[in-house]
């Protein structure tokens, strides 16, 4: 019992603090929730990755793997919630629907606070490769499952050529390969530079779980309880061996390898409920396993860090 409230309180807790501010918010003042994630994507986000990637330590062999094992934990679940919905005789958006809710995990406003608190800055590095696959998959992958309900798939998938966070990363690559990493080697400049975009990224992981609490104000009345379950263990438990039996030909292993685990097992992405309602993919459903997963997952990650820890 001790060793379970130390995880719970280790990790989760911080977690959950910083989302009951956010939430107690949101309920007591009439703030614009759009405006607060395009704050988030367009301005905090990009300076943390930007910041991650040009100090990163991280090897480009273990970089290729997680990439790939985030790619294979996304596609597979995918396929799994595809094959549960036709057994279930699930319509065609009610299956794309069930398909996003399963299949995509929130890596980002959950993911990165959770594995940093979990194992450290090291950790950390290495779960934003993995935010970085399932940011891209979630504007082309998850598009074109959504695109099943209707809508302009065409002009949807071009945003992904908007996410200041594929330049954010090509800009740092760009600056490790010339050997600028903006330190005092580089020049007084370049050195409150980066303590500029430093205050920034430090900010950026407190204010998406904010806006997390937040998005959980917005339920929807509960209804289809057996897919609503099954998505559910799907994403919180159904993914953790999936996540193990694809690192195996990968070679993962150590550090690698357990916040792979921990990026897969989070609950389902908030944006799926975007994708959902602008494609008419039983937005409703999305948006309720998106709050059962989250409230579930206060269970199910404090279970899988006590094995991992």
């Amino acid at each position: 019992m001790t060793a379970t409230l130390r995880a719970f309180s280790e990790v989760l807790l911080p977690i959950v603090v910083i989302m009951a501010v956010g939430y107690t918010v949101r309920r007591c003042l009439l703030l614009d929730l759009r405006t607060l994630n395009r704050v988030s994507i367009y301005g905090l986000s990009p300076c943390l990755i930007f910041v991650t990637v040009l100090r990163t330590q991280v090897a480009g062999n273990e970089v290729l793997q997680l990439a790939l094992l985030m790619l294979l934990v996304i596609v597979i679940t995918c396929g799994c919630a595809w094959i549960i919905a036709r057994l279930m005789k699930l319509s065609v958006r009610q299956r794309s629907g069930f398909m996003l809710s399963s299949g995509f995990m929130n890596s980002g406003n959950y993911g990165l606070p959770a594995t940093r608190f979990a194992f450290g800055e090291a950790g950390f590095q290495y779960a934003v490769v993995g935010y970085l696959v399932q940011a891209v998959l979630s504007q082309t992958l998850a598009v074109y499952l959504a695109s099943a309900g209707g809508g302009d798939r065409r002009r949807a998938l071009l945003q992904v050529f908007r996410m200041p966070l594929v330049y954010a990363v090509l800009l740092a690559l760009l600056l490790r390969l010339l050997g600028i990493q903006l330190t005092d080697a580089d020049g007084f400049l370049a050195t409150g530079l980066y303590r500029g975009l430093r205050l920034l990224a430090d900010a950026t992981l407190p204010f998406l779980l904010l806006i997390l609490g937040m998005q959980l104000t917005e339920r929807e009345p509960i209804g289809a309880l057996a897919p609503l379950g099954t998505a559910t263990l799907l994403r919180l438990v159904g993914a953790i061996p999936i996540a193990y039996v694809a690192a195996l030909p990968l070679g993962l292993q150590g550090l690698p390898l357990h916040v792979g685990i921990v990026q897969a097992a989070m609950p389902t992405a908030v944006n799926m409920t975007i994708l959902a309602l602008e494609f008419d993919a039983w937005p409703q459903f999305v948006s309720n396993v998106v709050i059962a997963t989250t409230v579930g997952s206060l269970v199910t990650l404090t279970a899988l860090l006590l094995v991992l820890r």
